[in-house]
């Protein structure tokens, strides 16, 4: 399976079917995997691309914090080591976090975007769980070694 060094990374991706581009993004704690199930019904329609965020599955984790923002710029640096100029968008939970970030600093390459289980904007309580759950995989990992 692919790999591609973006941004100090070493990203997974996936691509499946043909037809126009549809890029999906998975949520929080999930990999490229999640999709799995959709993956034969929409590869008959499109030209499915699939990727496992920062930290998550197949693709390497920085040995620091990371944001949405990063995750964003990872999969736009994606799609231009694939040549894709512009896809269908869908965002799962986290996901849908990172492809409305994705839409809002590079709108050039969204030509439509779905957002499943997602939201644009919390409020404190919910601001603070999500980032104790950014922090959790860091945690972890120094934990372990330990």
């Amino acid at each position: 399976m692919p790999k591609v060094c973006v941004n100090g990374i070493d990203l997974f991706y996936d691509i499946k079917g043909r037809g126009e581009p549809l890029l999906l993004i998975s949520g929080y704690f999930c990999d490229h995997t999640y999709w799995s199930l959709q993956m034969s019904a929409l590869a008959k329609q499109y030209q499915v691309i699939r990727l496992d965020n920062r930290g998550f599955g197949r693709t390497s984790a920085p040995d620091s914090p990371y944001t949405i923002g990063q995750m964003a710029n990872d999969t736009a640096a994606l799609l231009e080591h694939i040549g894709v100029d512009k896809v269908h968008l869908a965002g799962h939970s986290m996901g849908g976090h990172i492809a409305q970030e994705l839409a809002l600093s590079h709108p050039e390459k969204v030509q439509s975007l779905i957002l499943l289980s997602s939201l644009a904007k919390g409020d404190a309580l919910f601001n603070h769980i999500i980032s104790t759950w950014g922090e959790l995989a860091y945690t972890l990992r120094a934990n372990a070694s330990k």
